[in-house]
């Protein structure tokens, strides 16, 4: 009896509200991310249904909000609806009210993973999420290890390089593109700096720990310069903004050293580092697979020797350094940063980076490229992303639009469905409107989550200021490339965006009935704005899966099905014109092809499958007519241009 009543009483203990946080933070992470990072609208869009109907299910039953939301954390969500929102009311005017659906799919998601956030925010939960989100990019990044050292453990591990030159040389799996990874790898490496020092449990502290070097190795292998700038960024905010540092940097050097050590040993690994798969790589990449695992042992076993040493009771006074040394080691620091600067004449160099930059040249291949400052072809896309808004400047055309606008208006033979940079597809697709409060969301996050981690308590200072670096690297690497449209990254954001301004969450009051009932219409609508293209998008695969069987009927059937679904969407009609079309069903074809230019007037494909089906008609001037059209909105594309 006293036994059972021992257990029952552990079992009472439990703050189960937090664990129940980890396990759907981390699940979330996790899966998002060895989903190919959740980029298939398929996949986000099914974890954005699921996160609005746990909210749902938490709301009605009173169990979430579980906090009190502070100013910082309103703010921060009234933002983000009013992002949402202007996405929402730019289908008014949008050039593609598919390519705006589905975006507004995917943010409709990310606001109810900030909503979860700060509604799960109690007395414990900083600490569930940022070791929930610490564990599953830990998780993703020795995957992506291990697919590098034994790709035949993932048959999948290859399909970037099967349509991208430089896909074999970079890591990008599972995420399928590399500098996502590195980013994700950027955003944890603080995360786990902090889990490795704080933990409660040692063997927590020592596995966070072993993964350090292990996912310094990984960045290496994708040779992503944002994503390693972000790193070194994230770990400085974390080491400048942490309470007690010694043992922060203590545990970053001793994680560093080991994941130095590895890298110079790829580094010597050539087969291995070009991502081969002959049997030199393969032999490389057991050495380097039997190397790691004993680094990181040794640095696990490191660093719970320095937590015993370290440990509160029994610490010499030496190793806490006071206010003042502190102020006065980072006086010293930012005037060797300011000699550094002026002895490597860094505004000539910046310069020089500068004009690199605008050249639409790639870096080159291998390690040598992380010393360029070549921008393959970013500036080009900006440019035209400013030219974009000049033309709508407070709206933009629309959101998911910046392809067809640089398909017609690009100076570079190159298709491409993103500016690679979500602050100028931002401005360009939703104007200044949109950017400002993309903008301040952000701005809100950083300077709330800094200043709620400058005045709170030492322990839970760490803790936030892990999540402000993870933060900030996210911020870094959206400047160059499509982090945005990438979900496992703004899902990390904003899992710690909530840790950042949900405060220290006083327990909340219980939730009047009409407050409940409006919240589930809200939700009930998300839910709506998510599934109408999650539905179309399944019935087009569906139809498109039936045409490959062979299988016509069913294929035209999943296409009309999708039109009923999705009215104002191109891609079902111009689907059912394929079907007809092979059904030799040419007028009808040609019906659903106009049906699809009607919707999409800027898309070129849609007018040249329209081309094709007028030519077997026989129209001839159609057929021209249409054809000409594609030419126009994409002048570069090689069929165009023989």
């Amino acid at each position: 009896m006293r036994g059972r009543a021992a257990f029952t009483s552990r079992l009472d203990e439990i703050a189960w509200g937090d664990v129940a946080t980890w396990l759907i933070c981390f699940g979330l992470v996790a899966y998002l991310g060895l989903k190919g990072g959740g980029y298939d609208p398929l996949v986000h869009d099914q974890v954005g249904v699921a996160v609005w109907w746990v909210l749902l299910a938490g709301v009605i039953v009173g169990a979430l909000p579980r906090g009190r939301l502070g100013a910082t954390a309103w703010a921060a969500l009234v933002l983000l609806v009013l992002f949402v929102a202007w996405t929402a009311l730019s289908l008014g005017w949008t050039e593609s009210a598919e390519r705006t659906s589905a975006d507004l799919a995917r943010v409709a998601g990310y606001l109810g993973i900030f909503i979860f956030a700060l509604f799960v925010q109690a007395r414990e939960s900083a600490r569930a999420i940022v070791s929930a989100v610490a564990a599953g990019i830990a998780v993703v990044g020795i995957v992506a290890l291990l697919s590098r050292l034994h790709p035949e453990w993932f048959p999948n591990a290859g399909q970037t390089a099967a349509f991208l030159s430089p896909g074999q040389e970079r890591l990008s799996y599972p995420l399928n593109y590399w500098n996502a990874l590195a980013a994700l790898i950027a955003i944890g490496l603080p995360l786990l700096l902090q889990l490795a020092v704080g933990a409660r449990s040692l063997l927590t502290r020592g596995l966070a720990a072993a993964s350090f070097p292990a996912l310094i190795l990984a960045i290496f292998f994708t040779l992503s310069r944002a994503g390693i700038a972000a790193a070194a960024l994230a770990l400085l905010i974390f080491v400048a903004l942490a309470a007690d540092r010694l043992p922060k940097l203590l545990a970053l050097l001793a994680g560093g050293v080991g994941g130095a050590f590895l890298v110079l040993a790829a580094d010597r690994r050539q087969s291995l580092q070009d991502g081969l798969l002959n049997a030199g790589a393969a032999e490389q990449g057991d050495e380097m697979l039997l190397m790691t695992v004993l680094v990181c042992i040794v640095v696990a076993a490191v660093q719970i020797g320095l937590s015993f040493a370290l440990r509160e009771q029994s610490r010499p006074s030496w190793s806490f350094v006071s206010r003042r040394q502190s102020l006065v080691a980072s006086s010293l620091g930012a005037i060797a940063i300011v000699v550094a600067f002026v002895a490597f004449d860094a505004p000539g160099r910046a310069a020089d980076g500068w004009s690199e930059f605008k050249q639409p040249s790639g870096p080159g291949e291998g390690t040598g490229r992380l010393g360029s400052a070549a921008g393959q072809s970013r500036y080009q896309f900006w440019s035209a992303a400013v030219e974009q808004n000049a033309t709508k400047p407070l709206t933009g055309t629309g959101s998911g639009t910046f392809e067809y606008w640089w398909a017609r208006n690009g100076d570079l033979a190159e298709i491409v469905r993103d500016t690679h940079s979500l602050y100028m597809q931002t401005l360009g697709e939703l104007g200044i409107v949109g950017a400002v409060v993309l903008a301040a969301f952000l701005l809100t996050i950083l300077v709330g989550g800094g200043r709620e981690a400058m005045r709170t308590s030492p322990l839970r200072r760490s803790l936030l200021a892990a999540a402000l670096a993870g933060c900030a690297a996210f911020c870094l690497t959206a400047t160059f490339d499509w982090m945005w449209q990438i979900p496992v990254l703004p899902a990390v954001l904003l899992l710690l965006a909530g840790t950042l301004v949900g405060g220290t969450a006083a327990p909340a009051a219980s939730i009047r009935l009409p407050w409940r009932l409006g919240f589930a219409i809200f939700a009930i609508a998300a839910i709506v704005a998510i599934a109408i293209p999650l539905a179309s998008t399944s019935l087009v695969r569906q139809s498109e899966a039936d045409a490959r069987s062979g299988d016509l009927v069913g294929a035209l059937e999943a296409a009309r099905s999708a039109q009923n679904v999705q009215p104002g969407a191109a891609t079902p009609r111009l689907q059912e014109a394929l079907v007809r079309e092979r059904l030799g069903e040419f007028a009808l074809a040609a019906t659903a092809a106009r049906a699809a230019v009607e919707r999409e007037s800027t898309n070129w494909r849609t007018w040249l499958v329209l081309s094709r089906i007028e030519a077997e008609l026989g129209r001839a001037r159609p057929a021209v007519d249409a054809y000409r059209r594609a030419k126009s909105l994409n002048p570069h594309f090689s069929l165009f241009t023989r």
